[in-house]
């Protein structure tokens, strides 16, 4: 039985139906990729933060390692 041309869409091959179902599964499909890029970016913004307080940490723990060293080295000459 021939399908009727009310039940296609454009040029495409599938009927009406089958193309919502298309078009919705794209639609949850582009949902689930503009998801896992923002958790993917919120994971980067994290271990940035992470990292930048790493590394003031240690430059903050070198510059009181030095000051005390001068200033045990400077008591021990009196």
């Amino acid at each position: 039985m021939p399908r009727s041309p009310l039940s296609y869409r454009g040029a495409s091959a599938y009927p009406r139906s089958d193309a919502r179902n298309t078009s919705s599964m794209i639609g949850l499909s582009v949902a689930i990729g503009r998801f896992v890029e923002a958790l993917v970016w919120a994971i980067f913004r994290v271990a940035g933060t992470v990292a930048v307080a790493v590394i003031l940490g240690l430059a903050v723990l070198l510059v009181v390692g030095v000051f005390v060293r001068r200033w045990l080295r400077h008591r021990r000459r009196r």
